[in-house]
Protein backbone atom coordinates (compact mmCIF):
# COMPACT_ATOMS: atom_id res chain seq x y z
CA UNK A 1 0.00 0.00 0.00
CA UNK A 2 3.06 2.40 0.97
CA UNK A 3 4.39 1.68 -2.21
CA UNK A 4 1.38 2.13 -4.05
CA UNK A 5 1.51 5.72 -2.67
CA UNK A 6 4.61 6.34 -3.31
CA UNK A 7 4.81 5.13 -6.80
CA UNK A 8 1.58 7.48 -7.75
CA UNK A 9 2.65 10.36 -5.59
CA UNK A 10 4.67 12.21 -8.63
CA UNK A 11 1.60 12.19 -10.72
CA UNK A 12 -0.10 13.95 -8.01
CA UNK A 13 2.06 16.21 -7.99
CA UNK A 14 2.60 16.65 -11.77
CA UNK A 15 -1.64 16.92 -12.14
CA UNK A 16 -0.70 19.46 -9.29
CA UNK A 17 1.50 21.16 -11.09
CA UNK A 18 -0.38 21.49 -14.21
CA UNK A 19 -3.54 22.88 -12.98
CA UNK A 20 -1.93 25.63 -11.06
CA UNK A 21 0.03 26.53 -14.20
CA UNK A 22 -3.58 26.11 -15.75
CA UNK A 23 -5.04 28.53 -13.16
CA UNK A 24 -1.76 31.10 -13.39
CA UNK A 25 -3.02 30.78 -17.36
CA UNK A 26 -6.71 31.51 -16.46
CA UNK A 27 -6.04 34.45 -14.27
CA UNK A 28 -3.21 35.73 -16.30
CA UNK A 29 -5.83 36.00 -19.34
CA UNK A 30 -8.34 37.51 -17.17
CA UNK A 31 -6.11 40.33 -15.92
CA UNK A 32 -4.94 41.30 -19.48
CA UNK A 33 -8.59 41.21 -21.02
CA UNK A 34 -9.73 43.14 -18.02
CA UNK A 35 -6.57 45.51 -18.86
CA UNK A 36 -7.76 45.54 -22.61
CA UNK A 37 -11.10 46.34 -21.51
CA UNK A 38 -10.01 49.27 -19.59
CA UNK A 39 -8.24 50.57 -22.22
CA UNK A 40 -10.84 50.95 -24.44
CA UNK A 41 -12.81 52.69 -22.10
CA UNK A 42 -10.37 54.98 -21.86
CA UNK A 43 -9.83 55.11 -25.66
CA UNK A 44 -13.69 55.61 -26.02
CA UNK A 45 -13.41 58.20 -23.03
CA UNK A 46 -11.00 60.16 -24.69
CA UNK A 47 -12.46 59.68 -28.31
CA UNK A 48 -15.90 61.68 -26.72
CA UNK A 49 -14.08 63.80 -24.55
CA UNK A 50 -12.19 65.20 -28.17
CA UNK A 51 -15.63 64.78 -30.07
CA UNK A 52 -17.87 67.06 -27.60
CA UNK A 53 -14.22 69.25 -27.82
CA UNK A 54 -14.74 69.66 -31.18
CA UNK A 55 -18.67 70.14 -31.60
CA UNK A 56 -18.21 72.60 -28.80
CA UNK A 57 -15.53 74.70 -30.71
CA UNK A 58 -17.52 74.61 -34.14
CA UNK A 59 -20.75 75.79 -31.92
CA UNK A 60 -18.21 78.52 -30.57
CA UNK A 61 -17.50 79.61 -33.90
CA UNK A 62 -20.78 79.26 -35.45
CA UNK A 63 -22.31 81.52 -32.43
CA UNK A 64 -18.99 84.08 -33.38
CA UNK A 65 -19.91 84.05 -37.37
CA UNK A 66 -24.15 84.56 -36.64
CA UNK A 67 -22.97 87.46 -34.06
CA UNK A 68 -20.56 89.17 -36.67
CA UNK A 69 -23.27 88.76 -39.44
CA UNK A 70 -25.50 89.78 -37.36
CA UNK A 71 -23.80 92.67 -36.59
CA UNK A 72 -22.94 93.77 -40.35
CA UNK A 73 -25.97 93.89 -40.89
CA UNK A 74 -27.33 96.01 -38.34
CA UNK A 75 -24.07 98.26 -38.87
CA UNK A 76 -25.36 98.41 -43.16
CA UNK A 77 -28.93 98.90 -42.07
CA UNK A 78 -27.63 101.81 -40.09
CA UNK A 79 -25.51 103.41 -42.65
CA UNK A 80 -27.92 102.74 -45.07
CA UNK A 81 -30.71 104.85 -43.08
CA UNK A 82 -28.99 107.59 -42.50
CA UNK A 83 -26.94 107.44 -45.73
CA UNK A 84 -28.69 111.15 -47.20
CA UNK A 85 -27.60 112.72 -43.72
CA UNK A 86 -23.97 110.81 -43.88
CA UNK A 87 -23.35 111.97 -47.47
CA UNK A 88 -24.74 115.82 -46.48
CA UNK A 89 -22.37 115.88 -43.50
CA UNK A 90 -19.83 115.32 -46.60
CA UNK A 91 -20.41 117.46 -48.70
CA UNK A 92 -20.53 120.43 -45.90
CA UNK A 93 -17.28 119.56 -45.02
CA UNK A 94 -16.24 119.89 -48.59
CA UNK A 95 -18.27 123.36 -48.47
CA UNK A 96 -16.04 123.70 -45.90
CA UNK A 97 -12.85 123.66 -47.33
CA UNK A 98 -10.99 126.53 -48.17
CA UNK A 99 -13.66 128.80 -46.40
CA UNK A 100 -12.33 132.67 -45.77
CA UNK A 101 -11.55 133.17 -42.44
CA UNK A 102 -14.38 135.50 -41.90
CA UNK A 103 -17.01 133.06 -43.18
CA UNK A 104 -15.77 130.07 -41.63
CA UNK A 105 -17.64 130.34 -38.28
CA UNK A 106 -20.61 131.08 -40.04
CA UNK A 107 -20.86 128.33 -42.22
CA UNK A 108 -19.83 125.75 -39.68
CA UNK A 109 -22.75 126.93 -37.49
CA UNK A 110 -25.20 126.82 -40.57
CA UNK A 111 -23.78 123.23 -41.75
CA UNK A 112 -24.33 121.80 -38.83
CA UNK A 113 -27.85 123.11 -38.57
CA UNK A 114 -28.47 121.14 -42.30
CA UNK A 115 -26.87 117.88 -41.29
CA UNK A 116 -29.02 118.20 -38.33
CA UNK A 117 -32.04 118.45 -40.68
CA UNK A 118 -30.73 115.65 -42.76
CA UNK A 119 -30.89 112.90 -39.52
CA UNK A 120 -33.95 113.80 -38.20
CA UNK A 121 -36.42 115.65 -40.62
CA UNK A 122 -39.43 113.91 -41.84
CA UNK A 123 -38.81 112.29 -45.54
CA UNK A 124 -38.06 112.80 -48.24
CA UNK A 125 -36.48 116.12 -46.50
CA UNK A 126 -33.37 114.20 -46.12
CA UNK A 127 -33.17 113.29 -49.31
CA UNK A 128 -33.75 116.54 -50.54
CA UNK A 129 -31.09 118.28 -48.14
CA UNK A 130 -28.61 115.57 -49.20
CA UNK A 131 -28.94 116.71 -53.22
CA UNK A 132 -28.84 119.85 -52.50
CA UNK A 133 -25.61 120.16 -50.40
CA UNK A 134 -23.92 117.44 -53.40
CA UNK A 135 -24.97 119.97 -55.52
CA UNK A 136 -24.10 123.29 -53.53
CA UNK A 137 -20.54 121.58 -53.55
CA UNK A 138 -20.32 120.51 -57.11
CA UNK A 139 -21.13 123.91 -58.23
CA UNK A 140 -18.83 125.82 -56.00
CA UNK A 141 -16.08 123.44 -57.22
CA UNK A 142 -17.15 124.40 -60.70
CA UNK A 143 -16.96 128.00 -60.07
CA UNK A 144 -13.58 129.49 -60.52
CA UNK A 145 -14.13 133.31 -60.71
CA UNK A 146 -15.92 133.78 -57.26
CA UNK A 147 -16.11 130.56 -55.46
CA UNK A 148 -16.16 132.30 -52.30
CA UNK A 149 -19.61 134.49 -53.32
CA UNK A 150 -21.03 131.53 -54.31
CA UNK A 151 -20.55 129.12 -51.36
CA UNK A 152 -21.80 131.98 -48.72
CA UNK A 153 -25.37 132.44 -51.21
CA UNK A 154 -25.29 128.51 -51.32
CA UNK A 155 -24.60 127.73 -47.62
CA UNK A 156 -26.94 130.17 -46.85
CA UNK A 157 -30.15 129.06 -48.91
CA UNK A 158 -29.12 125.50 -47.34
CA UNK A 159 -29.55 126.87 -44.09
CA UNK A 160 -32.84 128.60 -44.54
CA UNK A 161 -34.24 125.75 -46.30
CA UNK A 162 -33.02 123.00 -43.25
CA UNK A 163 -34.44 125.80 -40.78
CA UNK A 164 -37.74 125.56 -42.47
CA UNK A 165 -38.14 121.58 -42.14
CA UNK A 166 -37.02 121.81 -38.59
CA UNK A 167 -40.08 124.22 -38.18
CA UNK A 168 -42.51 121.88 -40.23
CA UNK A 169 -40.86 118.76 -37.99
CA UNK A 170 -41.08 120.27 -34.69
CA UNK A 171 -44.48 122.17 -35.39
CA UNK A 172 -45.98 118.73 -36.77
CA UNK A 173 -45.08 117.23 -33.67
CA UNK A 174 -46.73 120.11 -31.68
CA UNK A 175 -50.09 119.67 -33.69
CA UNK A 176 -49.72 115.86 -32.93
CA UNK A 177 -49.54 116.29 -29.17
CA UNK A 178 -52.21 118.85 -28.84
CA UNK A 179 -55.65 117.42 -27.13
CA UNK A 180 -58.62 118.18 -29.10
CA UNK A 181 -60.55 117.98 -25.37
CA UNK A 182 -58.71 120.80 -23.98
CA UNK A 183 -59.10 123.46 -26.50
CA UNK A 184 -62.61 122.90 -26.45
CA UNK A 185 -63.91 124.65 -24.01
CA UNK A 186 -62.11 127.81 -25.36
CA UNK A 187 -63.23 127.16 -28.38
CA UNK A 188 -66.80 126.16 -28.14
CA UNK A 189 -66.65 122.53 -28.36
CA UNK A 190 -65.23 118.90 -28.87
CA UNK A 191 -66.17 119.08 -32.36
CA UNK A 192 -64.70 122.62 -33.41
CA UNK A 193 -61.73 122.01 -31.86
CA UNK A 194 -61.13 118.07 -33.45
CA UNK A 195 -61.92 120.97 -36.90
CA UNK A 196 -59.56 123.40 -35.97
CA UNK A 197 -56.69 121.20 -35.21
CA UNK A 198 -57.39 118.88 -38.84
CA UNK A 199 -57.41 122.42 -40.86
CA UNK A 200 -53.85 123.15 -39.09
CA UNK A 201 -52.82 119.85 -40.10
CA UNK A 202 -53.43 120.04 -43.67
CA UNK A 203 -52.29 123.51 -44.25
CA UNK A 204 -49.12 122.49 -42.63
CA UNK A 205 -49.10 119.41 -44.91
CA UNK A 206 -49.82 121.44 -48.21
CA UNK A 207 -47.12 124.32 -47.12
CA UNK A 208 -44.69 121.43 -46.90
CA UNK A 209 -45.47 120.02 -50.15
CA UNK A 210 -45.49 122.67 -52.08
CA UNK A 211 -42.46 124.49 -50.15
CA UNK A 212 -40.11 121.78 -48.68
CA UNK A 213 -40.73 119.55 -51.68
CA UNK A 214 -40.95 121.68 -54.56
CA UNK A 215 -40.42 125.35 -54.31
CA UNK A 216 -37.47 125.79 -52.78
CA UNK A 217 -35.61 123.21 -53.47
CA UNK A 218 -36.34 124.34 -57.17
CA UNK A 219 -35.02 128.13 -56.07
CA UNK A 220 -31.87 126.56 -54.35
CA UNK A 221 -31.05 125.05 -57.71
CA UNK A 222 -32.06 128.15 -59.91
CA UNK A 223 -29.84 130.46 -57.72
CA UNK A 224 -26.50 127.91 -58.08
CA UNK A 225 -27.38 128.18 -62.17
CA UNK A 226 -27.56 131.94 -61.81
CA UNK A 227 -25.04 132.38 -59.67
CA UNK A 228 -22.99 129.95 -61.95
CA UNK A 229 -23.70 132.06 -65.23
CA UNK A 230 -23.62 135.36 -64.20
CA UNK A 231 -20.26 135.34 -65.74
CA UNK A 232 -18.61 133.83 -68.54
CA UNK A 233 -16.79 129.75 -67.37
CA UNK A 234 -13.16 130.57 -66.73
CA UNK A 235 -10.44 128.51 -66.22
CA UNK A 236 -8.82 129.28 -63.72
CA UNK A 237 -9.66 132.19 -60.71
CA UNK A 238 -9.34 136.15 -61.22
CA UNK A 239 -5.88 135.69 -58.99
CA UNK A 240 -4.39 133.49 -60.61
CA UNK A 241 -5.18 135.08 -63.55
CA UNK A 242 -4.10 138.34 -62.78
CA UNK A 243 -0.72 136.74 -61.35
CA UNK A 244 -0.21 135.04 -64.60
CA UNK A 245 -0.26 138.09 -66.69
CA UNK A 246 1.86 139.95 -64.58
CA UNK A 247 4.33 136.89 -64.56
CA UNK A 248 4.60 137.02 -68.51
CA UNK A 249 4.83 140.83 -68.55
CA UNK A 250 7.71 140.76 -66.50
Amino acid sequence: MLITCHATCPHLIHLHHIIHLHHIIHLHHIIHLHHLIHLSHNSTRAKNTMNELIQTVQETAHTLIVYELNGLLVLLYVLWANVAGLLTAGACTILLLDTPADQRLWILVVTLVVILAAFVAPAPVPVLVAGMSIAGMVAVMLDKFSPDTLRWRAVSALGLYAGAALAYMLYGRYLEGVDATAWAEAIGGQQEAQATLSQGRSFLNTLATWGLWLILPLGYLSLLVQGMLAHPPVGSKPDETISAVRTRSG
